[in-house]
């Protein structure tokens, strides 16, 4: 018996893509039911899984996938029609399949029952069943003395009598696969392989080509040549578990009669015996080796783990850096600092790799949308167009993992709230088909996600009056306040404008924890809108969350490090330039009111320098978003690389304190957020 449990990983990873390919490729049907390269694509997904799924002896997910494949053949040869009936039980299929393997990957006993689905895609089928009979193969039986009739070319026939000259024959061996098989294309490839053992194949009917493709009903044929004796030819097809029959014939060529030559005796049609199953799936993995061999050097997939251990290496590589170049700074060892440089230039080449091989496309993500959105249009009455863009744009995998479900929950709500009815939008004057825009781009450091929709916006007085309603602000303060600070109140928590609190969304939950979930990675989220013309909720993450530029600066004896991404610039100002605004600091710069956030008041640090002095203050500009503000610290460290470290479970959730970092002495520096600090 095969052990699977070493192939569990790689099993539950490609079901997981294939299911992805399946979900996009159906949607593609859907809008072009006569797509035959889109039904090869989904043919060619549900035999993978079938395959795999046999292997790994997943016998329920196999089958569905057999009956799913009967169904997608019956598509292909234009012998049923993509309708909407069937294309509806293709999904839930899908999604069917979806649950088993989650199941197999939690170890849990799946209580999910595709027998309804079964019946339903055995009906589907019969429902053609006039043109959709398969040809049945015939149990082959040959009397003895008959003899091969396969057309052979010149080069064979030249090929068979040099085998001849050196005592070698040819024979044409007919096999016939049990009915049901679900792996055709593996059983004719061991076929092919056991009797490669003992002599050489020449020639197969149909093609080694289509038997891969299970482009042949029950039954093949191939000619061998061997010295072997007809019997062990039969006994080694016979020895491969789902074949049913195998027929052994002599080889005969047009100019045989008159050479008198002794045929070597037919093997009679031998009937396989149950018992001799034994032999398990276990060259199924050599097949897809044989498929992809020219690309076995190409790629590699690795763990995930290994990676954040290769990154926390590179990590520590760059922090004994620093040390070093401290070191040779300090005691002006020239040499010592030539090498460090020399260094310097490796550790940069090799973070950079580091981080490439952690970077995926956010289309990993963005694939599974399609599906979501069309189901949820189609119970919503609504008719949505969704248009993705940038899919190709890469972010960290950390990151990728993260960001499903801010999305989600942003497209669900412009959806449900966003999009209107087909005839409320026609009134208006718009296409009464909405449009909801995924975008992905690179911006700087930065990658920017956009949700956008073409919905009726979000009406900034509506929004004042339920957060008044709610009690999360005072009238007086939503008096204050502008639109664009009043549709920022969508972030507050248990914020909803929902009248009916319906599945999809509405309930009190979602916007802030978006909100949270995107600070948590260390990005910021923000909305444009306008009414009756939509929204645009825009998320901007950093590439990566591991190693970054940073300023380091002093306040007292604290140094702390910011992200040079949301550094503007660094200017010093004397005391007299801080004026004082509804009883907020501010300064003016280039025509623009910064307010000023003194930073050893805001962490509580005493005896810091610029509390008394009438000295320079050194102000650092950070922003965030169009937001901007000035950080009064006590000195200006420089530049430096440094590694992110989280600050653990303990001190998790800190506002204002991003992580923390350890510098070349072995000092720890905290890390700030500029959001929070801003905010």
């Amino acid at each position: 018996m095969m052990d699977t449990n070493q192939y569990m990983g790689m099993f539950l990873e490609e079901s997981r893509e294939h299911l992805q390919t399946l979900n996009s490729c159906v949607l593609d049907l859907e809008n072009d039911p006569e797509n035959l390269s889109v039904l090869s694509e989904i043919f060619r997904s549900a035999h993978t899984i079938k395959g795999m799924s046999a292997t790994m002896g997943f016998t329920t997910i196999a089958e569905l996938t057999h009956e799913m494949e009967n169904i997608l053949d019956l598509l292909r040869k234009g012998q049923l029609k993509a309708s909407h009936d069937i294309i509806d039980t293709i999904f839930r299929c899908v999604d069917t399949l979806e649950q088993l393997v989650e199941s197999v990957a939690s170890n849990n006993e799946s209580s999910i029952d595709s027998k309804p689905l079964i019946i339903k895609l055995k009906a589907l089928a019969k429902g053609e069943a006039v043109l959709s009979t398969p040809v049945k193969a015939e149990a082959v039986s040959i009397a003895p003395g008959a003899s091969s009739s396969i057309e052979l070319s010149d080069t064979e026939i030249a090929v068979i009598k040099k085998a001849r000259d050196q005592g070698m024959q040819a024979y044409e061996v007919q096999v016939s696969l049990r009915e049901g098989c679900l792996l055709k294309s593996a059983r004719s490839y061991m076929v092919m392989n056991a009797l490669d053992e003992i002599g050489e194949v020449i020639k197969s009917i149909p093609a080694v080509e289509e038997l891969e493709k299970e482009n042949f009903s029950l039954s093949f044929q191939v000619i061998v040549i061997s010295g072997s004796e007809a019997e062990k030819i039969q006994h080694a097809v016979l020895s491969i578990s789902e074949i049913d029959q195998a027929v052994v014939l002599p080889c005969v060529l047009p100019n045989d009669a008159t050479e008198e030559i002794i045929a070597p005796k037919s093997i009679e049609p031998m009937k396989k015996d149950d018992e001799a199953e034994k032999t398990g799936n276990v060259l199924v993995h050599t097949q897809t080796t044989v498929e992809k061999k020219n690309k076995s050097g190409q790629s590699v997939r690795v763990d995930i783990d290994k990676l954040d251990t290769l990154l926390n290496l590179v990590g520590e590589l760059v922090i004994n850096k620093t040390r070093l170049e401290q070191i040779g700074l300090t005691h002006k060892l020239t040499d010592l600092v030539e090498t460090i440089e020399q260094m310097d230039r490796v550790t940069t080449d090799l973070q950079a790799v580091v981080m490439k091989v952690r970077m995926v496309p956010v289309g990993q993500v963005f694939n599974r949308f399609p599906r979501m959105v069309r189901d949820l249009s189609r119970d919503l009455n609504k008719e949505i167009n969704l248009i993705i863009q940038g899919e190709e744009t890469e972010l960290d995998r950390t990151v990728i993992d993260e960001i499903g479900d801010p999305l989600v929950h942003l497209l669900r709500n412009s959806i449900d709230h966003g999009i209107e009815h087909p005839n409320e939008r026609e009134e208006k004057g718009k296409n009464p088909i909405g449009e909801i825009r995924l975008i992905a781009r690179h911006e700087g450091n930065n990658v920017i996600i956009m949700v956008e929709d073409d919905g009726k916006g979000i009406n900034a007085d509506i929004i004042k009056r339920k957060a008044v309603e709610k009690g999360l602000i005072s009238q007086g303060e939503a008096d204050a306040m502008d639109a664009n600070e009043a549709v920022r109140l969508v972030f507050l928590p248990g914020f909803s404008t929902a009248a009916v609190v319906t599945d999809v969304s509405g309930r009190g939950v979602g916007m802030d924890a978006v909100k949270n979930k995107i600070e948590s990675l260390g990005g910021m989220v923000d909305v444009e809108t306008k009414v009756n013309e939509g929204s645009k909720f825009k998320i901007r993450l950093p590439l990566t969350l591991a190693i970054i530029q940073a300023l380091l600066v002093k306040v007292s004896e604290e140094i702390y490090a910011i992200p040079l991404g949301s550094i503007d610039s660094t200017i010093n100002i004397m005391p007299s330039d801080i004026k004082t605004v509804q009883n907020k600091e501010v300064i003016l710069l280039r025509g623009q009111i910064i307010p000023i956030v003194r930073l050893a008041d805001v962490l509580n640090i005493p005896d810091s320098d610029n509390q008394h002095t009438e000295e320079e203050l050194f102000v650092v500009i950070v922003h965030i978003g169009e937001q901007r503000a000035g950080i009064i610290v006590d000195n200006l460290i420089g530049q430096q690389e440094i590694v992110i470290k989280s600050l653990g479970k303990l001190l998790a959730g800190i506002k204002i304190i991003a992580g923390a970092t350890i510098l070349g002495n072995g000092q720890v520096a905290l890390i700030l957020d500029i959001g929070s600090l801003i905010q």
